[in-house]
């Protein structure tokens, strides 16, 4: 059999939730601490264990075994002897940083500098702990809440003129006269690099003005939620000019089976609730506030795009009677939803490396003469060079796999 189920890393991160991934996967948490991330993959920080008949293995040096039965030929000669994607669940009880992914180029230059640096992988100050970059779906599991990408510059005028009024001509006049990206990038640069004695003084004239906008019901039409985090913020990060962040990127709320994409130099913060992830296997992550974490402002400012546009969520387009797919927009990964039909199995020939989860019920995967079960919060990896394998009984999957090559057109 060319399908094992897997044993996976949990991130026990400060910000996860105590109950959300023990809710929605079944994991147990008999501790009661906070589980922020079950990571299913080949990253070398935290490979999956495949449970093999003769023990368990790294999925990392399965791979490296045998990298042509394990990835197939396209996926191979694309990405070379490693799976190119890492898929998560994730529940975040409080905020996670603001923070932003590099780009491919950015990463390897990033990653050979602080080499050459001598900045151990594992230093607090690293910002590049590997050199791929790092696209991202997520697709909620709950109610999930997070900012994504910068507002329209019109919408972060206006929350600039409630905010500052008496210091909104210094503080955004430049970017009043000329709404472009430039203009964004210094207000963000001159907002998360002024002096501690400067943040502290604006972030105390303005938590009573929010309070006040608040209260009189003065936050623009379908954005008081935006001023209600930005004073939760005030109270979970004091100190913390990033609580501003809600004002300056989209507020986004997905409803279960929603998603949201994540390219490369957008700036995002999750703010609650639990989701999926998929991304390009890399652990690079470049923060600008709400965390006690390393912050290089000017790297930060150096990835960012500074796309001024509404962020847009979408579900996941029917591509068989049995499976939706969501739109991938990277060659690393792309992710669907199986739902076997009652009384028949999906049938799948994979072409690539896949990882199963269930999320709902139970299944039966057969694959080869062999079977083994998925329950609730349960995986397996699925080898390219496996037989057409079939999924059967009462529940939901979601299937990481890669696209075929041309799917996704270049950046």
């Amino acid at each position: 059999m060319r399908v094992f189920s897997l044993e996976n890393h949990i991130q026990r991160y400060a910000w996860g939730s105590r109950t959300g991934l023990v809710e929605t996967l079944g994991l147990p948490n008999p501790e009661g601490a906070p589980l922020a991330e079950l990571w299913m993959g080949a990253h070398p920080k935290a490979p999956s264990l495949a449970r093999l008949d003769s023990g368990a293995r790294p999925l990392d040096a399965l791979i490296a075994e045998d990298p042509a039965g394990c990835l197939g030929a396209e996926v191979l000669e694309t990405f070379g002897p490693n799976l190119p994607f890492l898929f998560k669940a994730l529940s975040a009880a409080t905020p996670l940083s603001i923070q932003a992914h590099p780009g491919k180029r950015k990463a390897e230059h990033g990653f050979e500098r602080e080499n050459l640096a001598g900045i151990p992988l594992d230093a607090p100050e690293r910002n590049y702990r590997d050199a791929n970059h790092k696209p991202e779906t997520t697709v909620a599991l709950t109610r999930f809440e997070g900012l994504c990408g910068f507002r329209p510059i019109e919408e972060i005028i206006e929350h600039l003129r409630l905010l500052a009024p008496e210091s909104f001509e210094q503080l955004a006049g430049r970017l009043v006269r000329d709404p472009g990206r430039i203009e964004l990038s210094v207000l963000v640069y001159s907002m998360i690099s002024a002096a501690p004695e400067q943040k502290r003084k604006t972030l105390e004239k303005a938590r009573p003005l929010v309070e006040r906008i608040l209260a009189e019901g003065r936050a623009p039409a379908g954005r008081g939620e935006a001023f209600r985090w930005v004073a939760r913020l005030f109270e979970l990060y004091p100190g913390d000019i990033g609580a501003f962040a809600p004002l300056l990127l989209n507020h986004v709320v997905l409803e279960p089976g929603e998603a949201v994409a994540i390219p490369p130099g957008e700036l995002h913060a999750y703010l609650e609730g639990t989701a999926l992830e998929i991304m390009a296997n890399s652990d690079n992550v470049i923060r600008g506030g709400l965390t006690p974490k390393h912050i290089d402002v000017p790297e930060l400012i150096s990835v960012l795009s500074f796309k001024p546009e509404r962020a847009a969520s979408f579900r996941p387009a029917r591509v068989a009677p049995d499976e939706e797919l969501y739109p991938p927009f990277a060659p690393d990964f792309q992710l669907s939803r199986i739902a076997p039909r009652p009384g028949a199995a999906a049938v799948r020939r994979p072409s690539g490396p896949e990882i199963l989860l269930c999320v709902e019920g139970r299944l039966l995967l057969e694959e080869g003469g062999g079977a083994l079960e998925l329950v609730r919060g349960g995986s397996a990896f699925v080898r390219a060079d496996s037989g057409e394998y079939r999924l059967s009984g009462a529940g939901l999957a979601y299937r990481a796999s890669v696209p075929p090559r041309g799917a996704v057109p270049p950046a």
